[in-house]
């Protein structure tokens, strides 16, 4: 499998708050690592048929590897957190939904 992507994992986070006047998250407190990945985005309808919500962005991560259990990555300055992992033949692949603006 191709990894042309790169995401970085947060693991270890402590308490975070979105300032929205600088459009960031701040109050960040953890370990963070930069993993090669597959990034793939889900359709609208998907979304909408699985999740019942048409607003959100939900992207599938496929890693080489099993990773570790993280509370949040951050891929092209997008905060995403974990919804759930995917039963695929890879290892490691799980959704993430974007959070924040």
């Amino acid at each position: 499998m191709k990894t042309p992507h790169r995401i970085t994992l947060v693991r270890g986070e402590a308490s975070q708050k979105y300032n929205p006047e600088l459009d960031i998250y701040e109050g960040l407190v953890g370990q963070e690592s930069t993993v090669p990945c597959l990034v793939n985005f889900i359709s609208q309808a998907k979304i909408f048929e699985e999740y019942g919500n048409r607003n959100e962005k939900v992207m599938i991560c496929r890693f080489q590897q099993t990773q570790e259990p993280f509370q949040a990555a951050i891929y092209q300055g997008n905060r995403y957190e974990p919804l759930d992992q995917i039963d695929a033949p890879i290892k490691g692949a799980v959704r993430l939904k974007k959070v924040g603006g």
